[in-house]
């Protein structure tokens, strides 16, 4: 388990071409990494939303609870669970890969959430705690980047919206919300990385700020 720094910048869309062209010319060679493809995260916290809370305040131990799975949004098979730390500026994530008896005849959360927690090894299950109510689904697309040196990885996220989950007996796949017109920027590093990234980020014409796309995504549903 390596903790690691991250920043995040989010980029309006008039401002876009300019990151690109200072990542194109920037001395570290940036180049693609993965493949673009879509993320699907399905949030979870408990009914008092305590983790959006949390992260909502920005104090400085804080969690997240989520599976994960690419590509097509409802057909959330293959997918990771996901316990995403922060402490003092530095994360880091404790994953586990889970199998979902998703049926699409009967897409419900409730069914689906209970029998793969009773598969999920104790340890796994008791990381989990209360956080079993499905929230939100964030969707995004991404495009993956790494320095010439590996030490540095950038991600660009675009097209993010959000798929209430809350009042809804089956999943909620056809009814999104924008997260808003930018896309965001996350450079990521190991934490003993961390003078190459403030080398980096001092060069970037945009300042760094907290972001979150959970907090986000809850806002603009409050919002509605």
């Amino acid at each position: 388990m390596n903790s690691r720094f991250e920043v995040k910048i989010p980029i309006p869309l008039n401002r876009l071409q300019q990151i690109e062209n200072w990542l194109t010319l920037h001395p570290s060679l940036f180049r693609r990494h993965y493949e673009t493809r879509y993320i699907n995260s399905l949030y979870l916290d408990n009914p008092f939303l305590d983790r959006y809370q949390e992260n909502l305040s920005g104090i400085s131990a804080r969690k997240k609870t989520r599976l994960r799975w690419y590509h097509q949004l409802a057909t959330p098979t293959d997918a990771t669970l996901e316990h995403k730390y922060r402490r003092g500026g530095k994360g880091w994530k404790i994953q586990h890969p889970v199998s979902l008896n998703w049926q699409p005849d009967n897409p419900c959360w409730s069914r689906v959430l209970q029998q793969y927690f009773v598969t999920l090894p104790a340890n796994i299950q008791a990381t989990i705690g209360n956080e079993q109510s499905p929230i939100v689904i964030i969707r995004y697309l991404r495009d993956y980047y790494i320095s010439a040196d590996g030490k540095l990885r950038l991600t660009f996220d675009r097209n993010m919206e959000c798929y209430d989950q809350r009042y809804f007996n089956v999943a909620n796949f056809s009814h999104a919300t924008s997260l808003g017109e930018y896309v965001l920027l996350e450079i990521k590093t190991d934490a003993d990385n961390e003078q190459a990234l403030s080398r980096l980020v001092g060069s970037c014409p945009l300042r760094p700020s907290r972001h979150s796309k959970y907090v986000n995504g809850i806002r603009q549903l409050i919002w509605l």
